[in-house]
Order: C-alpha cells, then sequence, then structure tokens
C-alpha cells in the first residue's frame, strides 16, 4: 500500500511537470504576437518617415543622414530572425514527443498485465508511465527553453530597433527643420 502511494506522489510530480511545460508551449506560442505587432509598427513607422520626408534633393543628401535605416533594417531582421526561430525553428517546426496514443496506452496496459502474469518480479504501470513522462518533459523542457531564449533575443533586437529608429528619426526631423 505505501509503495503504491509513493508511485502515485511521484506519478502527480512528474503529470505536474509535464502539464507545466504543455502550458509554457501554450504561453510561447501565444507571446509571439506582440512583438509582430511592434515590428509591423517600426516598419510602418519607417516606411511613412522615410515617403514623407524622403528625399529632396540628392546634392543636399549626406550619407551619414540616412545612415540610421540600413541599422534599423539590420536590427529588425536580426529581431525578426529570432521572433521566427522562436515560434516555428526556422520553418523546420519542433519535434516536441507525445507520451503516446490512448489506443497504444491500453494495449501496452493489457500486455504489462500478461507479462506481470509470466514473471515473479512485476513491473507496474505507474513506473513505466513515470519513465516515459520525464523523457517527454525533459524534450518539452529543453525546446521551451531555447524558444524563451530566442524570444528574449529578439524583444531585445525589438527594442534596439525602436531606440534606433527613434534615434535616426529625430535626426532626420532635425535635419530636416535646418533645411
Amino acid at each position: 500500500m505505501v509503495a503504491s502511494k509513493k508511485h502515485m506522489d511521484s506519478y502527480s510530480f512528474y503529470k505536474s511537470l509535464y502539464d507545466r511545460e504543455l502550458n509554457r508551449r501554450i504561453q510561447l506560442d501565444n507571446s509571439i504576437n506582440l512583438p509582430v505587432t511592434i515590428l509591423t509598427l517600426i516598419v510602418g513607422l519607417n516606411y511613412y518617415y522615410l515617403k514623407n520626408v524622403g528625399i529632396r534633393d540628392i546634392n543636399e543628401i549626406l550619407i551619414l543622414d540616412y545612415s540610421g535605416f540600413p541599422v534599423v533594417s539590420l536590427l529588425f531582421l536580426i529581431s525578426l530572425f529570432f521572433l521566427i526561430k522562436s515560434y516555428n525553428n526556422l520553418f523546420r517546426g519542433f519535434s516536441y514527443r507525445n507520451l503516446a496514443k490512448p489506443s497504444e496506452i491500453s494495449n501496452f496496459q493489457n500486455e504489462l498485465d500478461n507479462y506481470n502474469n509470466q514473471v515473479d518480479e512485476k513491473v507496474t504501470f505507474e513506473s513505466i508511465i513515470i519513465k516515459r513522462l520525464n523523457k517527454v518533459s525533459d524534450n518539452h523542457i529543453l525546446i521551451n527553453d531555447q524558444r524563451s531564449i530566442d524570444l528574449y533575443r529578439s524583444r531585445t533586437f525589438i527594442i534596439l530597433t525602436l531606440i534606433a529608429s527613434g534615434l535616426n528619426i529625430i535626426i532626420l526631423t532635425i535635419k530636416t527643420l535646418q533645411l
């Protein structure tokens, strides 16, 4: 009786880890929306500014006046790279493992009962499930941790892109007002 309770406590613990990683996966999927919106606004703002301020006279332009846009573009592309990597592993997808199909689990449980009837040292279904939960949870943790890091990097570069865009627009506005 005590051994069975121990397995159930272990099972509950490992099941909670598995559930936690499934929830992290959903949260990571949902956390893509805000960075995409901000990147869209950055592109729109820079495009609007280039279109409306524009290049008036090619002779008036110094390369330094518009050198901020390539910097903004580079930072934008880096943040987009990490965002795509965190969402879809650069179009390769993620190989999240699953426990098994319910029918496979049921079949295994029946086979395990037959096996236990033929041997002296019994194997419990809970112990097998716990081992499988560990494997699957380890896989999910590794993937989710990498996704979190990539999302963090994307957000960092989004902030740098916002700063670079702001500085670039301020500098160009001052230059335009001086003309």
